[in-house]
């Protein structure tokens, strides 16, 4: 009996953190929503920004959510006009990250069509509107269409900056005439299976306690921007179907906790994907060569 006490107290000693519990396993700690939004911002007259920002600060989930929004910050009808540019503040005043999505005057411009000067040129712009609205340095890259290469992401460490990619996608980045998503439920439903498959094997990494689980969606839809509240109930709802076990807080509330996550999925750079991997960009599966492998960077 005192043989193990002894040892049970030796091992809390040696814990790094100093408390007698050691981190969960990969395989058994609870999931946690990292939400993150593309192509804003949206400001005036359209303002889905900000209606998606007083979703997340007052829903009956989890109020005051923060996400990441990956921004156009040169576009101008997006972050290059003076209305823009107020709604980056206003984000950044909410408490949100705001990211490098594209520094381009011409806003959704792939960035593996660039030259590298070019490259370099849109991302500086980018990071240094966003530091001047935020007083932050962004770290945090999202490339539009999701395009990369090995060029673009050695680029990118060039530029202090991490890659993001996600392991849930509303699949609302294309508007087709219609803003009804009737599947939507079954559609998140699916891809939180692939992502509980993908922790039961212990594949996904733990910080601070919790999986960080990234989830995407675009504030320049407007059906989006109007249910915003419902996707987050769906979200936890079918995560609690499925038995996924979901952390006290469901998704994270301090911008600090958010960004650290964020960059150890980053510096993982594995995704969960289904069939046809998100990594890779609807142009190269249909009209690729086959050099490029489908599934890069899925666990």
């Amino acid at each position: 009996m005192r043989s193990t006490l002894a040892i049970a107290l030796l091992a809390c000693l040696n814990l790094w953190s100093g408390l007698c519990h050691a981190a969960p396993a990969p395989g058994e700690a609870p999931i946690r929503f990292l939400l993150s939004f593309d192509d804003g911002p949206v400001p005036a007259p359209g303002v889905h920004t900000r209606m998606i920002q007083r979703s997340l600060q007052d829903n009956p989930v989890m109020p005051g959510i923060k996400a990441v929004f990956f921004m156009q910050t040169e576009h101008p009808v997006r972050g290059g006009s003076e209305a823009g540019s107020a709604m980056m503040r206003e984000t950044c005043e909410a408490g949100h990250v705001l990211a490098v999505h594209s520094g381009h005057v011409r806003g959704h411009v792939s960035h593996t069509r660039m030259t590298e000067d070019e490259l370099v040129r849109t991302l500086d712009r980018a990071k240094a509107h966003i530091a001047e609205t935020c007083e932050r340095t962004a770290t945090l890259v999202r490339p539009p269409n999701w395009s990369y290469t090995p060029h673009t992401l050695d680029v990118y460490g060039r530029e202090g900056l991490q890659m993001v990619l996600t392991d849930l996608s509303a699949n609302d980045g294309k508007i087709y005439g219609w803003i009804v998503s009737l599947r939507r439920r079954i559609h998140l439903h699916h891809e939180l299976e692939l992502v509980a498959e993908q922790r039961a094997a212990g594949k996904m990494p733990v910080v601070d306690g919790v999986i960080p689980v990234v989830a995407t969606f675009h504030d320049t839809n407007l059906y989006t921007a109007e249910h915003a509240g419902e996707y987050l109930q769906i979200l936890v709802e079918e995560a609690r179907e499925i038995g996924l076990p979901l952390a006290d807080k469901p998704f994270y509330d301090n911008a600090a906790e958010l960004t650290r996550a964020a960059s150890a999925r980053a510096e993982l750079g594995k995704w969960v994907c289904d069939g046809a991997s998100r990594t890779v960009s609807l142009r190269e599966r249909l009209f690729g060569d086959g050099s490029v492998d489908s599934r890069r960077d899925c666990f």
